[in-house]
């Protein structure tokens, strides 16, 4: 089997696992349940590791950093969230890193400027369970602000250069932002598997569609490379 064909199976696999997961979440089926939401970023290393022509170890970090937080959250206890929460903007932090050369020095200002918008958000969605968040209320301060970041770059990055590699970056933002509101709102103030299933989708699209930015990203240095050295 071709590399090519081998990673559309393992594609298949990821988003066959992400529909696995999201049923078994309706229907409240726990231990499938629990299987189907721990292998869901495993897999997408393996995809990673498959398809990459660099194989960042700062993604295969950040993508680590996202799964100790979802394990530390799933655990429900207090502590466990704070640490969660902290593993979570590293991540964030290591997708900040991953994108930050995106930026041209003659737009640094307006991805301050297109930032706002979702960082204000943010803060007031923030500010609904800010009594809940208790300690750990700074720490996704600094996530909103990465995530904002990321949403700024995204917005400035695909005006000025609307291809493949722009369009996942902004989708992918897009569906991260909308991941953490419903997040939010889900555990913390109101409770409704309508609303998880939200998380779920955001997050298994977010995932996926910041992994093919990345990879059409490396695609693209390694090329431009090659024409610097011909």
């Amino acid at each position: 089997m071709s590399l090519q064909n081998f990673s559309k199976v393992v594609v298949w696999l990821y988003f066959l696992n992400l529909g696995m997961y999201s049923v078994t979440s309706l229907f409240n089926i726990e231990e499938p349940e629990t299987y189907f939401w721990f292998v869901r970023i495993p897999i997408l290393m393996f995809l990673y590791y498959k398809t990459s022509v660099t194989r960042s170890s700062l993604y295969f970090v950040g993508l680590l950093l996202y799964q100790i937080a979802s394990v530390l959250f799933f655990t429900g206890d207090s502590v466990l969230f704070i640490m969660g929460s902290v593993s979570s903007v590293l991540f964030k932090f290591c997708l900040t890193l991953l994108i930050i050369n995106d930026i041209e020095k003659q737009n640094r200002g307006a991805v301050l400027m297109a930032m706002i918008p979702f960082f204000v958000l943010y803060l007031y969605i923030i500010n609904f369970v800010l009594l809940a968040l208790g300690d750990a209320y700074w720490i996704w301060i600094i996530n909103a602000l990465l995530t904002s970041f990321m949403g700024g770059v995204a917005i400035i990055n695909y005006l000025n250069n609307a291809d493949a590699k722009g369009y996942w970056l902004l989708i992918s933002a897009i569906l991260f932002i909308v991941q953490i509101a419903a997040f939010f709102i889900n555990k913390f103030y109101i409770k409704s598997e309508a609303i998880y299933q939200i998380v779920i989708l955001s997050y298994g699209f977010a995932h996926f569609t910041f992994y093919r930015f990345l990879i059409l990203k490396e695609k693209e240095e390694i090329g431009l490379k090659d024409i610097s050295t011909s």
